[in-house]
């Protein structure tokens, strides 16, 4: 992990969305392997990854995004600071 924990967490990654009930974001250690919803990249067992879970029409629904994605959008959307 980079960058500290707060930031993945209040990054804006996923945007929000109104027909979320019971929205949460937080980061993970993956019990098992994932996909991550932004590259298509595999989540392994033990990375850490960002998870965002709820219910979408009553519903549950959850997604992972690997942390590379995350630390990437952050770098492009400003909010930390590059060597670049």
């Amino acid at each position: 992990m980079k960058y500290d924990k707060d930031l993945y967490i209040d990054s804006g990654f996923y945007g929000i969305d109104e027909e979320i009930e019971n929205h949460k974001e937080k980061i993970v250690k993956c019990r098992k392997q994932h996909t991550c919803v932004a590259c298509d990249k595999q989540i392994n067992i033990g990375d850490q990854a960002l998870n965002e879970s709820g219910f979408v029409d009553g519903e549950p629904a959850s997604v992972y995004t690997c942390l590379d994605c995350i630390e990437k959008w952050l770098e492009e959307s400003g909010q930390v600071e590059t060597d670049e």
